[in-house]
């Protein structure tokens, strides 16, 4: 607060003053105050990565990387999982897919209730649905997709020793972009090798084999390489999964399970 009054007794107008940043006006104190202070001051569409470095540079170390994942999710006003999964969170994003974000605007992007835009059918949003456990059943392991998926991004050595981010950020290889698209997690092996990992926080379909062979065909056209590995994470793969990838090369399958013990101090 006195480093505020100093430099506006010195009449400051820049972005710091000693490498702290300095700003007229209320200081955020949620994660969601912060996001939509830095979509304001950004303008325009803006990247995941953009808005991370935003937020670090004018709120260095005041958050966790993982939370902005989370409000980039929960925050959508055009995604009905959004007000599915975290009801209590304000809505003020709009997504237009492939990591690429902005404040919402109903007079551009048309008027959204439930993430269902204004006059949309029901039941094409819900085909779209992930199956998702109820977070209060005791026997969920993880609550939410994005809960795996940013935990095997910090511990990718479980699936397998030296298994790596694509690029060594979470920023870039976390939600990777395709078409359009995004792969749950693009990591590389010791040897250099791409490694598409998808996730389900349920029964493993059958269904995404053929989603992982077109991200496996899509980067090696994208990266000009001549092989990628297929990992697929489930609480449970379903037998129709493990006969659909039999005939399949490069493809590793992970079922995985959580314990937790309590100890008095």
């Amino acid at each position: 607060m006195l480093l505020r009054r100093f430099a506006s007794a010195l009449g400051v107008s820049g972005s710091s003053l000693h490498g702290v940043p300095v700003r007229h006006g209320i200081v955020a104190t949620t994660f969601a105050d912060a996001l939509k202070e830095s979509l304001n001051a950004l303008g325009g569409i803006r990247t995941k990565a953009e808005i991370g470095t935003w937020i670090q540079q004018h709120y260095p170390n005041k958050w966790k990387a993982s939370t902005l994942s989370g409000h980039l999710y929960g925050c959508r006003v055009n995604d009905p999982k959004a007000y599915q999964h975290h009801a209590s969170q304000p809505k003020f994003i709009f997504s237009h897919g492939s990591g690429r974000y902005e404040l919402y605007d109903a007079s551009r992007h048309g008027l959204f209730v439930g993430g269902l835009l204004e006059g949309e059918h029901k039941s094409v949003a819900e085909d779209s649905l992930q199956a998702v456990p109820n977070e209060n059943d005791p026997s969920t392991a993880f609550a939410y997709e994005e809960h795996l998926r940013d935990y095997l991004a910090k511990n990718l050595s479980i699936l397998e020793a030296s298994l790596t981010l694509w690029d060594g950020s979470e920023v870039e290889a976390v939600e990777f972009p395709v078409d359009g698209r995004r792969i749950d997690i693009l990591a590389k092996d010791k040897s250099g090798v791409p490694v598409v990992v998808e996730l389900k926080v349920n029964r493993g379909h059958e269904r995404t084999i053929g989603q992982c062979l077109y991200y496996r065909a899509k980067i090696k056209e994208i990266m000009k390489v001549p092989r990628v590995r297929i990992f697929i994470v489930a609480e449970e793969i379903s037998h129709e999964l493990k006969l659909a990838t039999q005939e399949v090369s490069d493809v590793c399958l992970f079922e995985y399970s959580l314990s937790m013990t309590v100890q008095r101090l």
